[in-house]
């Protein structure tokens, strides 16, 4: 009896000692130093990792857009040995008219922000005595926005980059999208606009095809928003055939339809396009379509608008990644200097690091708006 009471204790000491040692490991986990390279180590997630630095898996796509030079292959694909950046989320205040859900004023305003040309003798010398004009709109969050700190991630970028090149410039929001392009900037009335996409040019006669693009400001993550409830399988393109996706009206459709996917042009699948993107998430919730594809910026914070964070998730795999980028009309007389200039000054952000701090500010504040608009429900 002595020798299996012994033998049980022994076992009770063992099991205690693992115990403990396992919460010891578990909490160095969750410790992780955001001054310090992550080493992708065997079984490791993007997901994982957020939830050890930050406390919070879906916060994974901070990590995503901090490493985007190393995680090439997107977020879902990681090779054990790779150091990431883990960006240090600094205390941000939301915007408080984000969280109203209001928009700027779709009157024309203007700031300037001007900088006295240091170098006239250099190539560009005419551009830089002349002030360039930029024209972007607002309701765009975390990018562009004028309640948004110094109007927004892309907003900042640009106007640094244009900064550190010596370039004067104003500033112009017109909140209607649909005008920006055309006449807006077709016909110079602005000389460059922000964010926009680049979808590659189909045919000639399609209008992005009349435009140049800058290399991409920032990389933005299109994901597939599914019911907790009802999961979707999304590991390669054919687990999507035959269900139905939501997108808002307007909004674009060239990732559905790229080479090898085109699932619109062969009837793989079928899109629902209602007005906003509320009316996508209430036909996700009400059985109507499989998943809305959506930026995860966009989706996150209208999941949280709408009191749905435990109910509905992004995918792991991205359906694409797109680049958000300044363009010029291919007929403006200054175009290759002006995107010249807009690209020397996004490498020289980069290479400083000055782009990562920016980066990670407004990141981080748009997720203390999404834990903010997550609390009032």
């Amino acid at each position: 009896m002595w020798m299996l009471l012994s033998q049980y204790g022994r076992q009770l000491f063992l099991y205690a000692f693992l115990l403990i040692a396992s919460l010891q490991s578990f909490a160095q986990a969750e410790n992780l130093d955001c001054k310090q390279p992550y080493k992708v180590a065997k079984g490791d997630s993007l997901s994982i990792i957020a939830q050890r630095a930050y406390g919070n898996a879906g916060k994974y796509s901070i990590i995503y857009y901090a490493n985007t030079k190393t995680l090439t292959n997107g977020p879902a694909i990681l090779r054990v040995g790779q150091e990431l950046r883990i960006p240090c989320l600094d205390e941000q205040t939301p915007a408080s008219t984000t969280l109203e859900g209001t928009e700027a004023d779709t009157t024309t305003a203007t700031s300037a922000e001007t900088t006295t040309p240091t170098s006239p003798e250099t190539a560009a010398s005419t551009l830089k005595k002349t002030e360039v004009q930029l024209l972007t709109a607002g309701d765009y969050q975390p990018f562009t926005d004028q309640s948004l700190p110094n109007g927004g991630l892309i907003t900042e970028l640009v106007e640094t980059s244009l900064k550190n090149q010596n370039i004067s410039y104003k500033l112009t929001w017109i909140n209607d999208w649909s005008a920006h392009l055309d006449p807006l900037i077709k016909e110079k009335k602005y000389d460059m606009g922000f964010p926009w996409l680049n979808p590659g040019c189909p045919n000639v006669e399609h209008m992005r095809c009349q435009f140049l693009f800058s290399t991409p400001i920032f990389q933005m993550l299109e994901v597939l928003f599914t019911r907790n409830d009802k999961p979707l399988k999304f590991e390669k393109d054919d687990d999507i055939i035959g269900h139905t996706l939501c997108r808002p009206s307007g909004y674009f459709t060239h990732d559905l339809e790229r080479p090898g996917r085109e699932w619109l042009k062969k009837n793989l699948i079928k899109l629902e396009q209602p007005q906003s993107v509320k009316e996508c998430f209430e036909m996700l919730m009400a059985g109507k379509v499989d998943a809305v594809a959506m930026n995860d910026f966009t989706g996150r914070e209208t999941v949280a608008k709408m009191g749905l964070q435990d109910k509905v998730a992004p995918l792991p795999r991205e359906l694409s990644v797109e680049g958000l980028h300044v363009l010029i009309h291919k007929t403006h007389p200054q175009a290759t200097i002006l995107l010249n200039n807009v690209n020397k000054g996004l490498k020289a952000l980069q290479d400083s690091g000055e782009y990562d701090a920016i980066m990670d500010k407004h990141l981080t504040n748009h997720w203390k708006t999404v834990e903010a608009l997550q609390k009032q429900q």
